[in-house]
């Protein structure tokens, strides 16, 4: 095979060569390392002032520049090698040849012969042979050849057995039982002999191999793991009896010849070198991917710039097994110049050698012209191409058994494209109508027919669906909804465009609402079938039909313009009402379906539990349902929590989170004597974290003894889906929470004043806000406490009541918003309060 000079890429590529460790580390990979200078213009060759590109490969290469910021972050399970040609082109390159060792054999010495063992195997010291004697004397014994070479039988003489074939002992041992009458020998192999391979470089666990005789390099390397991808097919060495033999896989591989898999002998060793100069081929070909190129020997006329054979395009294109159709084919040629620039060029003379270390083969097909043929695309049993000859026409291209489960039945759409004027056009047909023989349409030469189904046009509404007249709220609509997403075949862009400016709007009291695709022939029956039928609450006496058709036999009753008419199923056929695209269906409704809205309901109840509301439920009528309270019941302290509460008392939470840390960072900018220490920005910030992770309470004040609301019925509070209630247990004791030294529960008596309790608690800590004590009462009110030696005023603390001593916000003075700290404070107390209520009594 002919050789010619190659590029500096040459070079470039034995760089991305990778040790075994760090191939199974996976590390990312920069394919020019640090020649930067080099990978500059390599990777935008375009923008390369003075680089010509010839004619016609402008497109290519901006198609690559266009992706390879992508590929050049490819996944970690490629090689560097596969990384570096990812790099340059569009496709992910697989190497060749490295696939076959995945399914590795688990030979050993010990496996049993399997088949015929043919009489010209020569035999060796310590394979073993099984001798049986019939006739006179029976018997059947093993005997193992020596070191010696010889093979002892008992009472006959040894017979050299060593470097002679089956055949041969077998015929020697004959010819010793010939004096005894009435005996047959025969002879058979029992255990080949063990040898010992020595299997070292690129594979996955170098070392030593104990093989059979039998075994040959495949199986070495196979049982060595196999050949990492930073190793080479192409030049693997067999070394015996200190001669060396290259074994090229690729005549395996790709040739179908067994002459490399060469039968071991005890004492060979393998040697896996480093992976060799590689060029890649990519697109229309049969087995796409990186191939190695064989290295040229070293002598004493060695060049580097001649280090791999130079191939050409046929020699290529044998090693990827041909291209895919016989049609017509571009071939580029994407080489890397002594420069470090990327030359794209088409190849012209296909027996020319230029595809030489780092090239790259780039085969597209050109576009086939099709004659006398039409398709069928989308959701169909026989999508793809059908002579025009018998299908002229839509009912004889389509037929029920050729329509998928989940067509789409109201409109399809035929493509067709005019050679003469280079005009495409767009055609809708009632497919339905089709089907039924009620409608038919001509074909051309080239139409492409679309069909669609129910998924594909729910996905296409989705928007739509979503802002629909009705929410509905059926549960068993869950799988009829999934089935927008069980598809995932996406119409293009432009035929969306056109399936949404032939829908009808269908809204209300339907299960699948939404914009609906039509052609001609359509009608409101077919409308709401489409859509899965009226729900529950569908008004079929006020359905609104809002259309500008007009004329005579229009439903605008000879005017023209726009117009609504009431249609009721009871008294008209649905069916005789046409519809057109662009009509607004309505379906309004009579009663609106119960939802599934509940309130739960837990301490001391008879029967705690969630219930479900209905229109007019308040907590009295709760209170009843759960059979009332129970004895140790205190209406006094119940705790009642709302959702919507609970969301605006998170949201207000959070944004004053935010208000914070901004105050912070504004805080922080300063240079005057107010920026704040790192103690206190620590407070700060752990002050943020708890306001965004605070549980929101949402609780209200309302009455909740039974006896009161039924004397005082306005005073019973309407409830609402997600409102909480919460009975406690009669309480005995007073709590102290916040800046005190030891927070406790103290035992109520009465007349006991709340400097008592405060004293009972230890009294103030260092961060105490005394000024701003405050009492919660059991039903979640409020009062501020003056407790100073010179401002006391005595408040009677009622049972179940917690004394609140926030801390005191001077720490957080150099805030702007640091007046609304104390409340802030404040808040989070009670919130706290309020959980431990809740969980203490789980």
């Amino acid at each position: 095979m002919p050789h010619k000079n190659i590029s500096y890429a040459a070079l470039l590529i034995a760089c991305f060569t990778v040790s075994p460790v760090a191939a199974q580390e996976n590390h990312a990979f920069d394919p020019f390392g640090e020649r930067e200078e080099i990978a500059a213009p390599l990777l935008s060759p375009i923008a390369t002032p003075g680089h010509a590109l010839p004619k016609n490969s402008l497109p290519v290469v901006n198609e690559l520049n266009n992706t390879r910021s992508s590929a050049l972050a490819p996944p970690a399970s490629l090689s560097r090698i596969e990384t570096y040609y990812s790099g340059r082109i569009i496709d992910e390159l697989k190497q060749f040849g490295y696939e076959m060792f995945a399914g590795q054999h688990n030979l050993n010495a010990d496996t049993p012969l399997n088949g015929a063992i043919q009489d010209d195997f020569i035999l060796s010291a310590g394979d073993r042979v099984t001798v049986i004697l019939r006739g006179q004397t029976n018997s059947q014994k093993t005997y193992q050849i020596a070191t010696n070479g010889l093979l002892t039988l008992d009472n006959l003489s040894p017979v050299p057995a060593a470097a002679r074939t089956l055949s041969q002992v077998e015929a020697a041992l004959k010819s010793q039982m010939a004096s005894l009458p009435n005996i047959d020998l025969y002879l058979s192999l029992d255990k080949v002999r063990q040898i010992d391979v020595l299997v070292i470089g690129h594979v996955n666990q170098p070392g030593r191999q104990t093989m059979t005789a039998f075994n040959t390099i495949l199986d070495a390397l196979s049982m060595a793991g196999g050949i990492t991808k930073d190793g080479s097919l192409r030049q693997i060495k067999l070394i015996r009896s200190g001669r060396t033999q290259l074994i090229d896989l690729y005549s395996l591989l790709i040739y179908a010849s067994d002459i490399a898999d060469i039968q071991l002998k005890n004492g060979d060793r393998i040697i896996i070198p480093p992976l060799g100069p590689t060029l890649a081929v990519s697109g229309n070909v049969h087995r796409p991917g990186i191939y190695e190129l064989r290295k040229t020997l070293n002598g004493m006329n060695y060049n580097p710039a001649k280090s791999s054979e130079t191939l050409n395009m046929e020699e290529v294109l044998t090693m990827a097994g041909g291209v895919l159709s016989p049609g017509q084919n571009r071939f580029m040629h994407l080489s890397v110049t002594q420069n470090g620039y990327e030359d794209v060029i088409d190849v012209a003379d296909t027996f020319k050698p230029q595809f030489h270390s780092g090239s790259i083969l780039m085969v597209s097909p050109t576009d086939e012209t099709r004659q006398g043929q039409v398709e069928i695309s989308g959701h169909s049993r026989k999508s793809g191409i059908h002579p025009l000859s018998k299908n002229k026409t839509l009912s004889a291209l389509l037929s029920r058994e050729a329509l998928g489960e989940d067509i789409y039945p109201l409109m399809g759409i035929i493509e067709r494209h005019d050679q003469n004027d280079l005009k495409q056009s767009f055609l809708p047909f009632p497919l339905h109508l089709v089907i039924k023989n009620q409608f038919d349409q001509r074909l051309a030469d080239g139409d492409t027919v679309h069909l669609f189904s129910k998924s594909q046009i729910h996905n296409l509404a989705l928007p739509e669906i979503k802002e629909a007249f009705i929410p509905i709220h059926y549960q068993d609509l869950g799988s009829s909804a999934s089935i927008r997403h069980n598809h995932k075949a996406a119409v293009t862009p432009l035929l969306s465009q056109i399936l949404k400016e032939h829908s009808i709007h269908l809204k209300g009291a339907v299960r699948l609402p939404g914009a609906y695709p039509v052609s001609e022939g359509v009608t409101l029956e077919d409308i709401l079938n489409i859509s899965g039928g009226l729900t529950l609450e569908a008004n079929k006496s006020r359905i609104e039909v809002t259309s500008d058709q007009f004329g005579s036999n229009g439903q605008a009753h000879g005017r023209s313009g726009t117009q609504r008419m009431l249609v009721n199923l009871s008294t008209s056929n649905p069916g005789s009402i046409s519809l057109v695209p662009g009509d607004t269906v309505r379906v309004n409704q009579t009663i609106k379906k119960l939802n599934n809205e509940s309130v739960l309901l837990a301490g001391e109840v008879v029967q705690p539990g969630e219930y479900n509301l209905m229109p007019g439920d308040t907590l009295s009528t709760l209170f009843a349902r759960a059979g009332g309270l129970t004895p140790e019941a205190y209406p006094e302290g119940a705790i009642f929590s709302r959702a919507q509460e609970r969301k605006a008392e998170e949201q207000r939470y959070r944004a004053t989170a935010n208000d914070i840390e901004r105050s912070l960072a504004a805080a922080l900018d300063r240079n005057d004597d107010q920026k704040p220490n790192h103690t206190q920005i620590e407070m700060v910030r752990g002050l943020a974290a708890e306001l965004k992770n605070v549980k929101a309470v949402g609780r209200i004040t309302v009455e909740a003894s039974p006896d009161k609301l039924l004397s005082t019925p306005e005073l019973d509070i309407l409830l609402e889906a997600g409102d909480r209630i919460y009975m406690p247990k009669r309480p005995y004791n007073v709590r102290v929470r916040g800046e005190v030294l030891s927070p406790s529960n103290l035992q109520f008596r009465s007349g006991k004043a709340p400097r008592d309790y405060l004293m009972e608690a230890g009294g103030y800590t260092h961060f105490a806000d005394k000024n701003r004590t405050f009492v919660i009462y059991p039903d979640g009110s409020a009062q501020p406490l003056q407790v100073s030696n010179w401002n006391y005023d005595p408040v009677m603390i009622p049972p179940g009541s917690t004394i609140i001593v926030p801390r005191d916000p001077k720490p957080f003075d150099f805030m702007e918003t640091a007046k609304d700290i104390s409340q802030i404070l404040g808040n989070l107390a009670i919130s706290a309060v309020v959980i431990d209520d809740i969980q203490d009594d789980d």
